[in-house]
């Protein structure tokens, strides 16, 4: 039999590693823990400024983000959309959402311990006709802190139930073409 095998649709995922966020995380920790006000919490054990004033981003981004990206933003012609902080104590998650339908979304794991936090669960786009019970339906990588994931925008993708009093906190942008 002749036959031609080609692998059709991949789905690129890929992980940064970061340096030097030791001189920014406790900055950013600080503001989050020291931001009460209910728009910023809205359900328990979750924080999110999505949308909200974020006096960290100046910093956090121009100082450290940034330039940690720019090489990937630069080779895929994308620029910075939007930007925000997560984060997931006591069963609070982030169910399985995309975001915009072209470009990257970024998840930066600014605070993570792998021996208590999951990572980022990303759902594979399509039915897969050899896998009738859908058994490799999900993915979640292995990252570590200071690690940045980076996937497509239009992925489906969930933060897991938190299941520690341990904080993770995420900040994760999207980045567009330019």
């Amino acid at each position: 039999m002749d036959a031609v095998s080609f692998r059709l649709f991949p789905v690129m995922v890929h992980k940064l590693k970061t340096k030097g966020w030791e001189n920014y995380k406790s900055y950013l920790m600080d503001m989050i823990d020291n931001e009460q006000r209910p728009e910023y919490r809205p359900t328990e054990g979750f924080y999110t400024d999505y949308g909200r004033p974020q006096p960290w981003r100046e910093k956090i981004w121009g100082e450290f983000l940034e330039p940690q990206v720019r090489e990937f933003m630069k080779l895929t012609g994308t620029r910075l959309q939007d930007i925000w902080a997560q984060q997931y104590i006591n069963l609070a998650d982030h169910s399985a959402h995309q975001h915009q339908p072209v470009g990257y979304s970024l998840v930066f794991y600014a605070s993570y311990d792998p021996k208590v936090h999951t990572a980022t669960m990303l759902f594979r786009p399509y039915l897969d006709p050899n896998d009738v019970v859908n058994t490799n339906a999900l993915y979640t990588p292995q990252v570590e802190e200071t690690d940045i994931l980076i996937f497509p925008s239009w992925l489906l993708h969930q933060a897991p139930p938190s299941k520690s009093m341990v904080p993770r906190t995420i900040i994760a942008f999207n980045v567009e073409p330019e």
